[in-house]
């Protein structure tokens, strides 16, 4: 693995502990632990892999207002994806977002609740009319020694139009036909995509600052083709 790679990995791990959401039970941090070296891997060939279709996912995300800690959760659903998977290994993959499913869960008055969906949706944040989608791909895969996940999935997101890399942490299973893949919480930066509203790239007043950076988690299952 390369030193780069490396630093990149410690550096996510590291704002995973920081950033990640303690009032949400939806959003749990990578727990610390005394290695982050990846374990050896052994090369997995692609002949005899097989497909495993995506047929329900979700994305949880949360985000915080810099001053205070107050802001708000909800979720993304995952619309689909395909994982090639040998010998109990991700190979490659691929896993695409619903952005106009974007929803609040921690606002109860209906009102209140549609007004800031859309907001999210208009061109302050996700600009869902242009960019409905959003999507990963997976570039490489490594084997972790954390607590709480077994694999590094490297790939690249494309929201709002921009491409950018991510190191997303998951642990999945297999048994029989079924995968199913879940995350700890992972820390992105919004800002990296375009989504700039209240940044403080931006200059924006200190209170009414939101965090550039979104502690998010995903949950898949996917059934074999």
């Amino acid at each position: 693995m390369s030193a780069f790679f490396k630093k990149t990995l410690l550096f996510a791990f590291a704002f995973v502990a920081f950033f990640s959401c303690k009032n949400d039970p939806k959003i749990e941090a990578a727990q610390a632990a005394p290695k982050l070296e990846s374990a050896p891997l052994e090369p997995v060939p692609t002949e005899g892999a097989v497909t495993f279709v995506v047929t329900e996912g979700i994305v949880n995300w949360s985000g915080t207002n810099t001053v205070g800690g107050s802001g708000h959760q909800g979720a993304i659903m995952v619309e689909s994806g395909t994982l090639l998977v040998n010998q109990g290994q991700i190979l490659s993959g691929k896993v695409t977002l619903d952005m106009n499913s974007i929803s609040v869960a921690d606002i109860k008055d209906p009102g209140e609740r549609r007004d800031l969906e859309s907001h999210l949706k208009d061109a302050d944040f996700f600009e869902v009319n242009k960019f409905p989608k959003a999507e990963f791909e997976i570039n490489e895969v490594l084997p972790s020694t954390m607590p709480n996940f077994n694999w590094v999935l490297s790939g690249t997101l494309k929201m709002r139009g921009k491409t950018a890399p991510v190191n997303i942490p998951v642990k999945f299973s297999i048994e029989g036909d079924i995968l199913r893949a879940e995350t700890p919480a992972f820390p992105i930066n919004r800002t990296t995509w375009g989504v700039n509203f209240h940044s403080g790239i931006l200059g924006t007043v200190k209170d009414k600052m939101i965090d550039d950076t979104v502690p998010i988690s995903l949950k898949i299952v996917a059934k074999r083709k």
